[in-house]
């Protein structure tokens, strides 16, 4: 039933979707492409370094000398 279901959204999907879309793009957009990319790359190079340290913290013996 599921899948049926699937198949009738993609159906009516392609139904009701144009098949030629014209579209101007503006010297604009490939600006917000390139800010979205820097972004999207500084994101994950913060996220990637934030948990590499936990990582590293959690092997590293704690400064008391007692383990864990």
């Amino acid at each position: 039933m599921l899948q049926l279901r699937h198949i009738l959204l993609i159906l009516i999907a392609l139904i009701v979707i144009p098949q030629s879309v014209s579209a101007y793009l503006d010297p604009g957009v490939g600006s917000m492409i390139w800010q979205l990319l820097v972004a999207v790359g500084l994101g994950l190079v913060f996220t990637l370094k934030m948990y590499w340290q936990k990582l590293k913290d959690r092997f590293r013996p704690s400064a008391d000398g007692h383990e864990e």
